[in-house]
């Protein structure tokens, strides 16, 4: 008796038609539909595909210099952007890379400033209020030469300050180191930065402010994809949701907002094996019922003991987040960030437990000191 060879039905569509019904899935579900048959896989290898899923999943890719720099054959184009980009960081006690193996710092080479390019969208209610590409890190000059990454050697004034002094990232601030819109007239800042200004629930009703703006802003959402031109691959740093908001208690008008994800490094790098990239978004409510001004979006690196890292070792963190677990179930990622926060904790009360019997052996000493002093003062005089 023999049985009929298993077929797919999609074979039985139109190419045309088989391509419109896997342009309307999104990109986990084009992936699932890619084992089907050969029809389908043949379909979802098509770059515009991607690069459509890509272009409503993050506006920024949409832009012109994002385009070109994904779209390069040699960096495996759109689909391998959407499969790195898409899982979040996974935060994990071992270091290790996206096939499970686990890495060797002194395999990967060092990275420079002007290998990463940041691709950031803020969305709210499922609607993007602003898409930034920043190219390389502005506040770095990227000169080194030096191909085993000596930078300890560099003779620029600017390189040592990079390399030493806290690393962050402001997407508000120009490459002249100037905040966004101070040297334009308001209208120019306004039509040029609209999109930043606007938050459709915030109003202003009969001179009273309406509703829980904490509440509110958890429903902001942040994509940071960091990518590297060079190796094509790409991470994204956010945590999607906030992982804190928080209203300042000064002025009561200015909110907080956390985001981030945890990067494991090796004790060598970190007396503690992990980084926290932090990504902070500020913005402040006007006292007349006027727009949101967003007062800072920036990435920063920190240890674990919140202390935050050099320009030298960010960079460490920022080319050992592209070989980290990703993840998409999102309940997980949480759960690694909690246990972040313990370890966290624990840290910081070790600390100041160590503080606090240091203080108190200073104060036995002082003591004991005095009372002999004083004892031979009583002998002698």
């Amino acid at each position: 008796m023999e049985f009929p060879s298993p077929s797919c039905e999609f074979q039985r569509l139109n190419r045309d038609l088989l391509s419109d019904i896997i342009a309307r899935l999104d990109g986990s579900s084009v992936a699932a539909a890619a084992c089907a048959c050969s029809d389908v896989r043949d379909v979802a290898q098509d770059q515009s595909l991607w690069q459509q899923l890509c272009h409503s999943t993050w506006p920024s890719t949409a832009l012109e210099e994002a385009q070109r720099l994904i779209s390069s054959s040699s960096l495996g184009g759109f689909n391998k952007f959407y499969a790195d980009s898409y899982p979040l960081v996974l935060c994990d006690d071992i270091t290790r890379d996206t096939t499970g193996n686990q890495v060797c710092p002194g395999l990967r080479t060092c990275a420079w400033p002007s290998d990463f390019v940041s691709l950031i969208d803020i969305y709210y209610k499922k609607k993007c209020i602003l898409s930034r590409v920043v190219d390389g890190i502005p506040e770095a000059v990227d000169v080194y030469n030096d191909p085993e990454c000596n930078w300890d050697e560099t003779s620029n004034d600017h390189q040592r300050w990079f390399s030493n002094c806290p690393f962050k990232l402001d997407v508000l601030i120009s490459k002249s180191g100037t905040a966004i819109g101070d040297n334009d007239d308001a209208a120019a800042a306004s039509n040029r930065y609209q999109n930043l200004r606007n938050l459709p629930c915030f109003s202003n009703v009969e001179g009273r402010w309406r509703g829980d703006f904490c509440k509110e802003l958890e429903d902001l959402r942040l994509s940071w994809v960091l990518f590297d031109k060079k190796r094509g691959k790409a991470v994204n740093l956010s945590s999607w949701k906030p992982l804190l908001v928080q209203r300042s208690w000064h002025s009561g008008m200015d909110y907080m907002l956390r985001f981030g994800c945890i990067v494991p490094m090796d004790e060598h790098l970190l007396p503690h094996k992990l980084a926290e990239c932090v990504i902070l978004v500020r913005c402040v409510l006007t006292e007349r019922g006027g727009p949101v001004m967003w007062r800072e979006i920036s990435m920063s690196v920190e240890d674990m003991a919140g202390a935050p890292l050099s320009g030298r070792k960010s960079l460490m963190v920022l080319n050992r987040a592209l070989y980290c677990l990703r993840s998409k179930n999102h309940l997980e990622l949480e759960e690694g960030y909690r246990r972040f926060e313990r370890e966290k904790r624990e840290i910081k009360r070790r600390k100041e437990l160590r503080e606090a019997l240091a203080d108190r052996l200073c104060i036995s000493i002082e003591i004991s000191v005095f009372i002999t002093f004083c004892y031979a003062c009583t002998i002698f005089f």
